[in-house]
């Protein structure tokens, strides 16, 4: 008899560390991407995804490129 576990997926909300700073025209293209109709997990999965990228792709820092990112979407939807 095999045991099922529910798991349930957390957001976090507040950042670790410093977030990156970023350009008016990068927070213009990110608000434009959210309205876009895709779903805010999917895009701060992407913009997580790219922040690694201009890390050089170091891993180990999947967390706080989720937060960044979560954190620079956020505060750019607030502003619209």
């Amino acid at each position: 008899m095999s045991k099922e576990r529910a798991s349930t997926q957390v957001t976090p909300t507040m950042a670790v560390g410093t977030p990156r700073t970023s350009s008016a025209g990068e927070k213009a293209g990110l608000a434009g991407q959210v309205s876009k109709g895709a779903s805010m997990h999917d895009r701060i999965a992407q913009l997580a995804y790219e922040l690694y990228e201009k890390r050089g792709r170091q891993d180990g820092r999947a967390l706080e490129d989720w937060l960044n990112a979560e954190l620079q979407l956020v505060s750019v939807v607030g502003q619209s």
